[in-house]
């Protein structure tokens, strides 16, 4: 069982919402929602049942939907079914997956005001919203995105509690990494090979064997791909289509994901619906394009320019060579060598965007062209808010060094825009009124 920052919000939410509010902890599959309820029920209450909707039968599915007057009866039938007693305000009862089954999730209202015990609800919000249009969907949730673990997460998983303690005193400060620069970067480019998938930090803990590590990411993206062909909301040749191009369209120069790539008949319209099920099952990070940036980023979003990043570097990695053997993966190859070259920056954005989300921002990017020639004259990677001020943020790759983009950017927008940031290969400086910093501290922005 690994440490989880998360976990301290779901103690939050024992201690201050529950029983009025449900907690609904959303995330994509594997990625340890599960895992987190089943510790809180097992360390902070007398009994807890685990109701998994991906194995329930019709008989426990009723429940939820003919037995709310009688709900003696109901509770009755769970603890004979689960052979677990419950015991008033102090059981816990955890609704897995309940993006299968909605009906449940409509049952809450009626579970709450009961008050007898605590409630989770674990899934996604993909395919919910069409298949709860005929219900109600309570108020009473205190939603929390579990995300793949992050950096910090990985490293204590490894053993390894002192590293982000050093790159924030680093980063405050300004001085150099010196000779713990390179062997962070190693820590850094392993995290972005393994990922933060629990099941495969796990292999990698217990084997220090990539391979391992890779089939167990095979396994979840099969998982997914399997989700995407089962799910009856949205075309499933949209969904998976979008989804198997993603490495292809981080493979490009502006890593924008262009539809029409996928098909020259491609439209935003028909693909709208499958990419909001990919976004809302928490496989992918989308990042909007803003065309007026502000301190309120969300308010010029310009629709449809999009980024789409894995929400897991690890997987993007697997997806990427998912067609070849182990051994013949170039980008483990060249991660493990520090050699890196091709398709480096489709990788290193990747875990930028992951970065940002672990730390509760979303991804956005700027990009001008010109109404002239239609070329890109300015794009800036990512940009996030300090206080009132914008901060761009590059992410240079090999050998590029240009900034041109950063400095035409504070040029435009002046007292809005703080001092911009370049993550590269190399150390900590100040230089044009620039900060340039290792990759790794995307980890602590």
């Amino acid at each position: 069982m690994f440490e989880r920052k998360i976990y301290n919000e779901i103690l939050k939410w024992k201690r201050e919402y529950a029983p009025k509010y449900a907690l609904f902890l959303k995330g994509a599959r594997r990625v340890g929602k599960t895992t987190l309820a089943e510790k809180l029920g097992r360390e902070e209450y007398k009994s807890y049942i685990l109701v998994r909707f991906d194995q329930t039968d019709e008989s426990i599915n009723r429940l939820f939907t003919d037995s709310l007057r009688d709900l003696d009866m109901l509770f009755n039938t769970l603890q004979f079914a689960y052979n677990t007693r419950l015991y008033q305000r102090e059981s816990l009862i955890i609704l897995d997956e309940i993006q299968l089954f909605p009906p449940a999730r409509q049952a809450l209202k009626t579970l709450l005001e009961d008050g007898r015990y605590d409630y989770i609800e674990t899934g996604s919000l993909a395919g919910i919203t069409k298949k709860s249009k005929n219900i109600l969907i309570p108020s009473e949730e205190y939603p929390l995105d579990v995300l793949p673990m992050d950096y910090e997460e990985y490293l204590w998983a490894n053993g390894n509690d002192m590293i982000i303690p050093t790159l924030k005193e680093h980063i405050s400060s300004l001085k150099p990494m010196g000779s713990l620069h390179q062997h962070i970067m190693k820590s850094y480019r392993e995290y972005m090979l393994v990922g933060g998938m629990p099941q495969a930090v796990t292999a990698f803990v217990e084997s220090k064997d990539f391979e391992n590590v890779d089939f167990a990411k095979e396994q979840i993206i099969n998982l997914y791909k399997q989700d995407m062909n089962d799910q009856e909301e949205e075309n499933p040749e949209y969904v998976t289509g979008f989804f198997d191009r993603i490495p292809s369209e981080l493979s490009k120069h502006d890593k924008r994901y262009v539809l029409t790539h996928l098909d020259p008949n491609a439209r935003i319209r028909d693909y709208k619906d499958p990419i909001k099920w990919l976004d809302e099952a928490m496989i992918i990070n989308i990042a909007n394009n803003v065309d007026d940036p502000s301190a309120a980023l969300n308010l010029s979003i310009i629709d449809p320019s999009f980024k789409c990043y894995m929400m897991d570097t690890g997987l993007l990695i697997t997806l990427a060579y998912k067609d070849r053997p182990y051994l013949e993966n170039e980008l483990y190859k060249a991660i493990l060598l520090d050699k890196l070259q091709v398709n480096e920056g489709m990788l290193l954005e990747n875990m930028v965007a992951q970065n940002l989300r672990a730390n509760g921002r979303r991804a956005y990017y700027y990009k001008e062209t010109s109404k002239d020639t239609k070329k890109t004259i300015m794009e800036i990677d990512f940009l996030i808010r300090d206080g009132s001020k914008l901060v761009p943020i590059e992410v240079k790759s090999g050998e590029k060094k240009s900034i041109k983009s950063l400095t035409a950017f504070k040029d435009k927008y002046g007292k809005k825009v703080g001092r911009g940031i370049v993550l590269h290969h190399g150390e900590i400086r100040v230089e044009e009124n620039l900060l340039w910093l290792p990759y790794y501290m995307a980890s602590v922005l």
